[in-house]
């Protein structure tokens, strides 16, 4: 039979036993944070890239800011060459190159890499009544106002304008209220004119279609008083040519980047 071990033995035993799990202990305290201690910071989200440097050259340069403090107006960059102070070599015009910078935002009804034909003015009538056929942005903005002009006249409460009478077709006055409604969304539908304006070598393609709405009617409401105001735009995309001061002494850098440029997609009748 074995005997057992005495009080002092075991106790004898026991002691580096519990000097380690003291150590042990003591260097789990050092290494855990002080109560109150922030944990790690979570990770930083991806940020958006800087905008250019403000000390830029060009009126253009607010529209290279990815969100602008204001809605840019259509139409309200300056064209006077005066106002930029330094153009593009020849070298930085090579139309293929170019090209490839623009790459599908190219649109060849709304810009032109060359003076367009017949562009003294507007553009010839035939051209003119086909807007909308050969833009896809011109055709839903007009569609879009269009159909809301037919629901406004279909709600139209109009009154009886034929009395009953021996020898009239009962059908006459609902053609008769369908032709007035028609003639009321005719009459406040807005066409938009066109116009091709050189931009400037600042700006490639620098033939740019400015539409707008038509002003030859003299109203387009029935009593008069409204008339057609733009009332939805679209933004292509140019070239603009973009000059900045480097932090430290030297020359001025400068580089092609893509512009958004808002243009008029549709006007519609409304109060002055």
């Amino acid at each position: 039979m074995r005997r057992s071990q005495s009080p002092q033995c075991r106790f004898a035993m026991e002691g580096p036993r519990r000097a380690c799990l003291l150590l042990l202990f003591l260097l789990l305290l050092c290494l855990l944070p002080p109560p109150g201690t922030p944990g790690p910071p979570p990770p930083e989200k991806p940020r958006e890239p800087p905008p250019p440097p403000s000390g830029t050259a060009d009126p253009a340069a607010h529209l290279l800011r990815g969100r602008p403090s204001a809605p840019v107006r259509p139409y309200s960059l300056s064209l006077s060459p005066e106002d930029y102070r330094y153009s593009p070599k020849p070298r930085h015009l090579r139309p293929g190159r170019l090209r490839r910078l623009l790459g599908s935002a190219f649109d060849p009804f709304w810009m032109a890499t060359e003076e367009p034909r017949g562009r003294n003015g507007s553009v010839p009538e035939a051209e003119e009544e086909n807007l909308e056929a050969l833009s896809r942005d011109l055709a839903e903005g007009a569609g879009r106002y269009r159909r809301k002009l037919w629901r406004e006249a279909e709600g139209l409460e109009l009154p009886p304008l034929l009395p009953p009478g021996p020898g009239l077709s009962p059908e006459l006055p609902g053609v008769l209220a369908r032709r007035l409604r028609q003639w009321l969304v005719e009459r406040a539908a807005c066409r938009l004119t066109s116009a091709w304006v050189d931009l400037g070598p600042v700006f490639w393609p620098r033939w740019v279609r400015h539409t707008a709405c038509d002003t030859a009617p003299p109203g387009c409401s029935w009593p008069p008083g409204m008339t057609c105001r733009p009332a939805q735009l679209t933004h292509i995309k140019l070239l603009a040519w973009h000059c900045w001061a480097p932090r430290s002494p030297g020359p001025q850098h400068c580089a092609w980047r893509q512009i958004p440029y808002p243009v008029v997609a549709a006007c519609k009748c409304s109060c002055r």
